[in-house]
């Protein structure tokens, strides 16, 4: 029995068709904002609540239809009783779907253990947000190929082997670009089972198989750096090249090639194969094979792995000197003020003054109200802030 299913799935996405501001103070700081923007905020939530009324009528318990009916749902007028009743209704749908998402990871992490090393290595991260990137059929074997670029993982790239599939159930054929949102593995008595629920399109797929292996490549660190800092497409491919370590393994993995590639000293030298970039166009001859890649479309540069990682920001957490921290947290340089928050992070009790301090001096906007929310509910469980730090950061603190 599966515990991840798609109706419950849109049943949770539906329970959250409507938002709704949560406290007075919520009303008084939008409706200042709005004012000072010009915006015409109530005139905008009413548009909301039309939008999403069909969705609501059908899903909500009778006690609110009465205020989708009249408006009033989303609307500072809404009695607060009625507020109230309807966030927790929301927290509770909210709740049942986390109890399948745990559910589900429960059966996932009992499953692997009957799998390969790799397979495992795989599931300790996160696919939320990967997406097919090649699908290759073998018999009854089926090779997946998902790319976690945007994800969770520090696998930039894993290729699943699903080997003696049994069946295979879905609405609409798997294709590469489907996004992976939640998924679920199990262990069944032929093997193993493993479902997903894909999102653009909204579907579900679930595959039977007798065994899962798994294999996985990660993307150099001079690629993230490159990346990072938005230098990727004026970075002549010879370049990158020459700039990576040549004592590292790499591998080639284009929509049509994956490989592992022998040389990259001036150029890039296959395994039964090599590729060519012109002035126009990417070649990739395997064998008597040949593809062909319009430059326009695609950056060879994408197209290098290597079995080898290295995390591009480990100097990040290279704690600051504490006569350093309170400057650059508060500086404009973003990679000191990462710096002096994870040295604030990581030693709460040591630097509370200067903590207090800076979160004093900080100026919470909508950009880092995030971050200063994570860094204020931290500090705050660590209890080393002020009353007056306290008092501040309020709203953020859970």
């Amino acid at each position: 029995m599966w515990n991840l299913t798609k109706q419950a799935k849109e049943k949770f996405s539906t329970c959250n068709t409507l938002p709704i501001h949560e406290s007075d103070e919520d009303w008084e700081f939008s409706l200042k904002q709005a004012e000072e923007e010009g915006e015409d905020l109530i005139s905008r939530l009413k548009e909301e609540l039309e939008e999403a009324k069909d969705v609501l009528l059908q899903i909500l318990p009778d006690r609110f239809i009465p205020y989708v009916k009249n408006g009033t749902l989303n609307q500072p007028t809404l009695p607060k009783s009625v507020r109230d009743d309807y966030l927790q209704w929301m927290r509770e749908a909210d709740k049942e779907f986390e109890h399948i998402l745990d559910a589900a990871h429960e059966q996932t992490a009992n499953a692997v253990t009957f799998l390969s090393k790799e397979v495992q290595d795989v599931f300790e991260e996160s696919l939320h947000d990967s997406s097919i990137d090649r699908i290759v059929r073998k018999g009854d074997t089926l090779h997946l190929y998902i790319n976690t670029d945007g994800g969770f993982s520090t696998k930039a790239l894993i290729q699943f082997t699903f080997e003696n599939v049994l069946a295979e159930e879905f609405e609409v054929p798997l294709e590469v670009g489907h996004w992976i949102v939640y998924y679920e593995l199990q262990k069944t008595e032929d093997g193993f089972a493993f479902r997903v629920l894909f999102d653009g399109p909204d579907s579900e797929w679930t595959i039977f198989m007798r065994n899962l292996d798994a294999c996985y490549y990660y993307r150099p660190a001079l690629y993230t750096s490159l990346h990072h800092e938005e230098k990727l497409k004026e970075t002549p491919f010879e370049d990158y090249l020459a700039r990576l370590d040549p004592d590292d393994h790499y591998w080639l993995h284009t929509p049509h090639v994956t490989c592992a590639i022998q040389s990259i000293s001036e150029s890039i030298t296959l395994e039964n194969g090599k590729l060519e970039v012109t002035q126009n166009e990417v070649i990739v001859t395997i064998g008597n094979k040949c593809f062909t890649y319009d430059l326009e479309e695609v950056n060879p540069i994408q197209f290098i792995y290597t079995d080898v990682y290295e995390d591009p920001y480990a100097h990040l957490d290279e704690p600051l000197p504490m006569d350093e921290i309170e400057a650059a947290a508060l500086c404009d340089n973003l990679e000191l003020q990462v710096r002096a928050w994870n040295t604030m992070y990581a030693n709460p009790l040591e630097l509370a003054e200067i903590i207090n301090r800076v979160m004093t001096k900080m100026t919470i906007t909508e950009e880092n109200e995030m971050m200063a929310s994570v860094y204020a509910n931290h500090f705050y469980n660590e209890g080393i802030l002020t009353n007056d730090v306290i008092e501040k950061y309020c709203s953020l603190i859970e």
